[in-house]
C-alpha cells in the first residue's frame, strides 16, 4: 500500500509522537508490555483452569503463582550458581596472570613495540603524586543508611510488582480490555478489531512458544557438552543459554562468551577453550540452518530487516528491556497495520507477506533488467504452481502490464526488448506439456496487434497440438493471405491490454469481412472484461470470449 502525498506529513507525524509517547512514559508502558507479554503466556493456562470451574479469580491467581514462580525459580537457581562460581573464582586468579603472561610474552614486532610505547606515554604523563583517596561520606543516621543501602533495590523490585498487579488485571479483565480496546479504535470496525487481536494473540504465542523450544534445543545440548568437557556449574550456563537466546542477536554471543571466558581462566591449555567455541558454533549453525527455518517458518510475520530494526529501535527507546520486547511488540505493530487501513505502511514496510503481486514481482525483474532473477522467479513459480499456472498466471499478465506501460510512454525501447527477449527465452526453456487434443478444425493463432500478442499466443500454441501461429510483424494483408492458404477453419486472435478489445474488434471486422463463414474466438488476456466489451466483440463478429488459458483451450477444441 502505497502513502498518498497528502498522507507522507500526517503518518511521519504520528509516528514522532508516537515514539515521543513511548519514550516518556516508558516507566509505565515498559511494566504494562511486560505485563501483556506475561498475559499472552498465562492466558491458555487460565483459561484450562477455568474449564475445571474454578472461576476468574482463582484461575488468574492460580496462574499469576505457578508462572512468577517458575521465574523467580529460574532467578533463584542462577543466583547460587553464579554465588557458587563467585566463590571459586580466586582458586583461578594465578592462572588467569599466567596465561595473560603467556599471552604478553608471545607479543612481537610492531605491535609489541607500539603497545609497549603507548604505556611508557602513559607513564610518564601520570602525576608524580599519589591520587587522593575519595572520601565517602557517612550516612547522619540508621534510617539514611538502609535507605542508600535499599536504594539499587527499589526500582527493580517495584517493575517487578507493577509487572504482576498488570498481569492479574489483564487476566481477570480480559473481556473488558478488548471492548476498551475495540472502542477506542471505533465500533464501525468491531470486526476487524477482533480480528486483528485474534491474529496479535496467535503470532506472538506462536512465536514465543517456538522460540522456546529452539532455545532448550540449544542450553540443554550446550549445558551437557559443558559438563563433559569439565566446565563448573554447567547447568547454570546452559541455564542462561536458554534465556539469553531469547534476547535477539546479543544474547547467544553474552550465552557463548561467560563459558569460553571461564574456560580461559581454570585450565592450563586452550583445548578446552577451543571445545566450548567449537561447541557453540555447532548447536549455533544447526539451529539458524535446521531447527528455526523448520519451527519458526513465518510464525512471526516478520522479515528479516523488520527484526533488525526493531531491535534497534526498541532498545533506544527502552535499553534491554526494548530489545526482550522487540519481536514480539513489532508483531503487535505490524498486525495492526494489516488491518487498519491509515497504518497499512507497517505492514508493507515491515510484514513478511510480498507487497507485490506475482506477475508484479516478474515485471520488476524485467524492469531492472535482471534476467537472472526473472528466470529464477519463473521456474521457482513453476515448481509451485505447474507449467500451465507460469504461463496463465505470470507471463501472460506481465506482459499485459509490459503493454500497459509501453502504451503510457513509460518504457524504454531497451527495456521493452529485454523484457520480450527474456520472456521469449523462458517459454522456450520451460518444458510445456500439451494439455488438450488436437481440434479437428485447423486453428490458426493471429496475434491481434504487436509482439506482446504474438507472445501471448505462443503460449498458447504450445498446449494446443497443430495449433498454427502468425507472426505479428506482418502485415493485416498478409495475414489474411496466410490463413486463406492454410486454410483455417478457427481463427484465435490474442490480444493483450490495455488496448486489446479495440484490437481484436478491428481484426474480426477484416476478417469476417474476408471469410465470413470463418469461426473467430479471442483470447482477450484480461480478467477484467464486463460483458459490455463482450458485447462490444459478439457485435464484430466474434463467436467465443476467453480470458484464461483453459477456457481458450476449452472453445478452440470445439469444431466449426
Amino acid at each position: 500500500m502505497a502513502l498518498t502525498t497528502a498522507s507522507k506529513p500526517s503518518a511521519l507525524a504520528g509516528l514522532l509522537a508516537a515514539a515521543a509517547i513511548l519514550y516518556l512514559a516508558r516507566e509505565v508502558l515498559i511494566p504494562l508490555a511486560l505485563a501483556i507479554l506475561a498475559a499472552f503466556l498465562l492466558a491458555p493456562l487460565v483459561r484450562q483452569l477455568e474449564h475445571l470451574r474454578l472461576g476468574r479469580i482463582a484461575s488468574s491467581f492460580i496462574a499469576v503463582v505457578i508462572g512468577f514462580s517458575l521465574i523467580g525459580g529460574v532467578g533463584w537457581v542462577a543466583a547460587r550458581q553464579a554465588l557458587s562460581l563467585a566463590e571459586k573464582l580466586p582458586e583461578y586468579r594465578e592462572n588467569i596472570r599466567a596465561k595473560i603472561r603467556s599471552v604478553r610474552g608471545q607479543q612481537e614486532g610492531a605491535i609489541g613495540k607500539a603497545a609497549e610505547a603507548i604505556k611508557e606515554l602513559e607513564n610518564e604523563a601520570a602525576p608524580e603524586s599519589a591520587a587522593p583517596m575519595p572520601v565517602t561520606e557517612t550516612p547522619p543516621n540508621a534510617f539514611a543508611a538502609f535507605a542508600e543501602w535499599i536504594g539499587p533495590f527499589v526500582h527493580p523490585v517495584g517493575t517487578a510488582l507493577a509487572v504482576i498487579v498488570f498481569t492479574i488485571l489483564l487476566l481477570l479483565n480480559r473481556e473488558s480490555m478488548r471492548e476498551r480496546l475495540v472502542g477506542l479504535i471505533g465500533p464501525r470496525r468491531i470486526n476487524v478489531t477482533t480480528e486483528a487481536m485474534r491474529e496479535a494473540s496467535s503470532r506472538v504465542s506462536r512465536y514465543l512458544y517456538m522460540q522456546l523450544v529452539v532455545n532448550l534445543l540449544f542450553g540443554i545440548p550446550f549445558g551437557l557438552a559443558l559438563y563433559f568437557i569439565g566446565i563448573p556449574n554447567a547447568m547454570l550456563w546452559g541455564l542462561l543459554g536458554t534465556l539469553l537466546r531469547f534476547v535477539p542477536y546479543a544474547g547467544v554471543w553474552v550465552a557463548a562468551a561467560l563459558p569460553t571466558a571461564l574456560a580461559f581462566a581454570i585450565f592450563d591449555g586452550w583445548s578446552e577453550v577451543a571445545w566450548v567455541l567449537g561447541t557453540f558454533l555447532v548447536l549455533e549453525l544447526l539451529l539458524v540452518n535446521v531447527a528455526e527455518p523448520l519451527l519458526y517458518g513465518r510464525s512471526a510475520g516478520l522479515s528479516p530487516i523488520a527484526i533488525i530494526l526493531a531491535a534497534l529501535f526498541w532498545t533506544w527507546l527502552w535499553g534491554p528491556v526494548g530489545l526482550l520486547l522487540a519481536t514480539p511488540l513489532t508483531v503487535c505493530v505490524v498486525v495492526m497495520g494489516r488491518y487498519i487501513p491509515e497504518l497499512g505502511y507497517l505492514n508493507v514496510l515491515l510484514g513478511v507477506e510480498p507487497v507485490l503481486e506475482p506477475e508484479a514481482r516478474f515485471y520488476q525483474r524485467l524492469s531492472a533488467r535482471d534476467q537472472d532473477e526473472a528466470v529464477a522467479l519463473a521456474e521457482e513459480f513453476a515448481k509451485e504452481h505447474g507449467t500451465v499456472g507460469l504461463l496463465d498466471t505470470l507471463i501472460i499478465p506481465a506482459l499485459g502490464l509490459i503493454e500497459t506501460d509501453r502504451h503510457r510512454g513509460g518504457l524504454a525501447p531497451e527495456t521493452e526488448r529485454f523484457a520480450f527477449d527474456t520472456i521469449r527465452q523462458i517459454l522456450d526453456e520451460i518444458p510445456v506439456e500439451e494439455v488438450a487434443a488436437a481440434p479437428r478444425a485447423r486453428v490458426c493463432i493471429v496475434p491481434a496487434r504487436d509482439e506482446a500478442d504474438e507472445l501471448a499466443g505462443t503460449v498458447l500454441a504450445r498446449l494446443l497440438p497443430g495449433a498454427q501461429l502468425l507472426s505479428a510483424e506482418s502485415l493485416a494483408g498478409e495475414t489474411l493471405e496466410q490463413i486463406d492458404k492454410d486454410g483455417c477453419g478457427t481463427i484465435c486472435i490474442s490480444a493483450v491490454p490495455p488496448h486489446a478489445a479495440s484490437h481484436a474488434a478491428y481484426l474480426t471486422r477484416r476478417l469476417k469481412k474476408r471469410f465470413p463463414k470463418l469461426r473467430i474466438v479471442v483470447a482477450l488476456w484480461t480478467s477484467e472484461a464486463g460483458e459490455r466489451i463482450k458485447s462490444r466483440l459478439s457485435a464484430a463478429g466474434v463467436d467465443e470470449v476467453a480470458t484464461h488459458l483453459d477456457e481458450a483451450v476449452s472453445h478452440l477444441r470445439q469444431t466449426s
